[in-house]
């Protein structure tokens, strides 16, 4: 069930009902993300992946921990893609609803926000935020369960150094918020570290959907290529339409957040031909055409690849609750994930790691996939294995 409290978040917790005259466990389980604004996408793609694997495992009799099995039950808030509305969420679900468990936020600002207050009352934080800053020696409960641009941007950009010897000049666009401001800071570092010149950089509000002089200011310094970092997919379709009636014929890439679907939609398929973007998996694939099929059912739009993610997160969240034997106990499901350095997911073998930048192994790693926009669809061009 969806609720919508001014705040939006998805919880964990745990509730006792009474059934045929004996008590029965049922677990809570919840995400905090953004579901409605530019950012939609990636907040609903969590939703469905959590309620896609948590109706797998309710058809299937339920989750069996140590002598129990609970029926799980999702509880889903939005938070607006907000630091202030993810910390009166959090604070909600840790001090009235007894949560141990959130999988989200998706946005960099709601995760540093709320963190500190995570890790205080040590609850579980399976996130999916970008920033450089959420992981570091000292964290404890929270896992990055998607790689970031930090993880795959190397292995794309080193393809199109090889692939695209006619691209000397890029030019970068990124939200204006913690988001982008790590991720523009990295892709620069990648960019120039291959050769290629950072002709311009510039950041955008959330809430623009005009980019005309924005745009004006890039073209005039004559990029070879227009690089769309974390923008979000609809309005990464606006800048490209814009930019193709500005007369800016050159490529684009968008090496971070991807949908396909809303892109095309708001760029038209023949303004987006040939754009280059990051996959998390092969759109052409039985596992996508399975998953997006059962992510209809809870969402009318088009899947976006972060529903692998969440999806799998909450299978390994399963997994390390049955191994520790406990619902309840945060620090010995912690343990339990720590101790699985890798797993099969439905995207592949994927990875624990991170220590060596970020300090700690609660970075996840999987397989990367390079693709391109071709009649209005997203083909996969070469798949990367996780590193």
């Amino acid at each position: 069930m969806l609720k919508f409290l001014g705040k939006s978040l998805f919880a964990i917790g745990l509730v006792s009902v009474a059934s045929a005259g004996f008590a029965q466990e049922t677990l809570k389980l919840g995400v905090l993300g953004g579901m409605t604004g530019p950012g939609a996408p990636w907040g609903l793609a969590i939703d469905g992946g959590v309620k896609v694997a948590t109706d797998e495992i309710n058809q299937a009799g339920g989750l069996k921990v140590g002598d129990k099995t609970y029926k799980i039950e999702v509880v889903s808030y939005d938070d607006h893609y907000k630091a202030a509305d993810a910390v009166t969420a959090v604070n909600r679900l840790i001090d009235q609803d007894k949560v141990k468990f959130i999988l989200g936020p998706i946005g960099s600002a709601s995760l540093l926000a709320i963190k500190p207050i995570t890790e205080k009352s040590k609850v579980v934080l399976l996130s999916n935020t970008y920033t450089t800053e959420a992981l570091n020696a000292e964290t404890r409960y929270m896992f990055r369960v998607l790689p970031t641009t930090n993880e795959y941007d190397g292995q794309l950009i080193g393809w199109l150094k090889q692939n695209r010897p006619a691209i000397k000049r890029v030019a970068i666009i990124s939200p204006n918020d913690a988001t982008g401001w790590s991720t523009q800071k990295g892709k620069k570092k990648v960019y120039e570290g291959a050769g290629f010149e950072v002709a311009d950089a510039r950041f955008f509000e959330r809430s623009q959907n005009d980019f005309r002089t924005l745009l004006a200011g890039i073209l005039a310094k004559k990029p070879d290529l227009i690089e769309l970092d974390v923008v979000p997919p609809a309005q990464a379709g606006l800048v490209i339409r814009q930019a193709r009636e500005m007369g800016y014929k050159g490529p684009f890439t968008k090496f971070g957040g991807n949908n396909v679907a809303e892109t095309v939609k708001a760029a038209g398929a023949e303004n987006a031909e040939g754009t280059l973007l990051y996959f998390s998996a092969d759109p052409a694939s039985d596992a996508f055409a399975k998953l997006s099929k059962a992510y209809a059912k809870y969402h009318a739009n088009a899947m976006d690849d972060f529903t692998f993610y969440f999806y799998d997160a909450t299978k390994l969240l399963f997994s390390a609750m049955q191994k520790a034997g406990t619902v309840t106990d945060t620090d010995a499901v912690v343990k339990s994930i720590e101790s699985s350095k890798s797993f099969d997911g439905v995207q592949g073998k994927i990875v624990w790691g991170g220590k060596e930048t970020y300090g700690i192994d609660h970075q996840i790693a999987t397989p990367a996939y390079l693709g391109v926009i071709e009649n209005g669809k997203g083909k996969v061009i070469v798949k990367f294995e996780a590193r």
